[in-house]
């Protein structure tokens, strides 16, 4: 049979490195394949290899679905980054996306997959996006966002796609749904190359296991066991919560939020006291995002409702930073609005203020807790990497440190654990049990083995 891929003692160079050395490894014709393995092994890397993003410094890289008298991949391979490379908001600020009149120079959903007016799609209907084709990516919540990007690839009708992080942040019906998408394409012809999380189509053929930038294993789906347990992690030394000085987190009184002629939020209504532990759920584009964004004191339209956060009436005086100060907070997109110069130090650190014209004050004992907490995820190689260069999960880790660095009375964690492996998920939720004990908690997830053992409360969105 002959194959469609091969590489053969081959290395290639990402930044100033060079990965996957002397690799060997062949796709056919009846394979589809799923890469797995750790934050930061390289799973990203190779499907950046096959899309012919990297550089070849040694062997032979062949793939057959490139047209190479033309020297183009277009039709031939379409690839969903997760952390797509084309999108960095660095020039923006993350409120803009909530601010109705500040998004004119940002791109629409129309202008991203570049379509005319009344252009109309399979794909658009499949994912139901075309309702939001005049939207400002910069307003898409985290699955509307990662349905456009799965769009924009299928419409390209691609013979090879490579698919990084799918089912992240999707909800069930969703995830359910891209599995049909995916399963019935292949039949069609369509080979499938991508980085599995928590899980895999049943058009999956063979498992690559990757480890520190090579190929460690290579299976049959058939004799594929993921190797997972939950440990007992030694938990670092954590500062003790502040001291009570509020009695209710967050209280909305018949909370609306419309844009246009679109309600977004209807007739909210919810209360949340100092130490409870909340898990808020809905389905993808339901509000949830923009629930979080009132409370985080981004969104404008919490002065046109009657909402109290900190014991204290929006609107009274105070300050968006005396909000943000009492609020530890992580979202699906923070890490698309950080300058591609800074490090991984430097956005967790950023963490201790949201005021951009407050200067930080970093003391030994932050500095210290920053680093065991580097040291606590197992990440203390990239303290000094820059934030841009580390692999998604990682990327989260470290916005997740950001969040808990500065001591808040109260966490708002949306989807806090993207693109985590298993062990970086257990180690998360065995700190934040404990952390969170004397704390508020408000918890975003589509994954239930997410929810934290501290959540006794629940919040849904229909």
């Amino acid at each position: 049979m002959t194959y469609l891929i091969k590489i053969k003692d081959a290395t290639f160079k990402k930044f100033q490195y060079s990965v996957f050395h002397d690799t060997n490894w062949e796709m056919y014709p009846d394979e589809n394949w799923a890469v797995t393995g750790a934050n930061g092994s390289g799973k990203t890397t190779f499907l950046e290899i096959i899309d012919g993003r990297l550089m070849k410094i040694k062997g032979e890289f062949i793939c057959n679905f490139v047209n190479t008298g033309a020297g183009s991949v277009s039709g031939q391979i379409a690839s969903v980054y997760f952390n797509d490379p084309s999108i960095n908001y660095g020039d923006f600020y993350y409120q803009q996306r909530y601010n109705a009149t500040e998004t004119d120079s940002i791109v629409t959903v129309r202008n991203f997959l570049k379509l005319n007016a009344g252009d109309s799609l399979p794909e658009l209907e499949a994912f139901d996006i075309d309702h939001l084709l005049d939207m400002e990516i910069i307003k898409l919540s985290n699955g509307q966002f990662k349905k456009m990007l799965i769009t924009k690839a299928l419409m390209k009708k691609p013979r090879l796609l490579l698919l990084d992080n799918l089912y992240t942040g999707l909800d069930k019906q969703a995830r359910d749904y891209i599995t049909h998408i995916i399963n019935n394409i292949t039949t069609l012809g369509t080979k499938i190359i991508m980085v599995a999380d928590r899980y895999i189509p049943d058009s999956i053929t063979n498992i690559m296991e990757i480890e520190n930038f090579s190929i460690k294993k290579l299976t049959n789906i058939k004799d594929y066991f993921p190797a997972h347990r939950h440990r007992h992690y030694k938990l670092p030394a954590l500062p003790p919560a502040p001291v009570k000085t509020f009695e209710t987190a967050v209280k909305l009184e018949n909370v609306n939020i419309v844009y246009g002629d679109k309600t977004v939020v209807h007739h909210a209504e919810w209360v949340v006291l100092h130490g409870e532990k909340w898990a808020l759920t809905g389905p993808n584009g339901s509000g949830k995002t923009m629930l979080l964004s009132l409370i985080f004191a981004d969104n404008p339209q919490a002065y046109s409702n009657s909402i109290i956060l900190f014991d204290r009436r929006r609107g009274t005086g105070e300050s968006i930073w005396d909000i943000k100060d009492n609020i530890g907070f992580v979202s699906p997109e923070m890490h698309l609005y950080f300058n591609r110069h800074k490090t991984c130090s430097e956005v967790a650190l950023s963490g201790l203020s949201e005021n951009p014209y407050r200067k930080i004050k970093i003391t030994d004992e932050i500095m210290q807790l920053t680093e065991n907490l580097f040291d606590y995820f197992a990440i203390a190689k990239i303290y000094s990497d820059l934030f841009q260069h580390v692999s998604t999960g990682q990327q989260n880790i470290v916005l997740l440190i950001r969040a808990l660095i500065k001591n808040p009375p109260m966490l708002a964690l949306d989807e806090p654990f993207q693109g985590m492996d298993y062990d970086s998920v257990d180690r998360a939720k065995h700190l934040l049990n404990e952390y969170c004990k004397n704390r508020t908690l408000i918890f975003v997830s589509h994954q239930p083995d997410d929810l934290l053992s501290c959540i006794n409360k629940y919040f849904k969105i229909k």
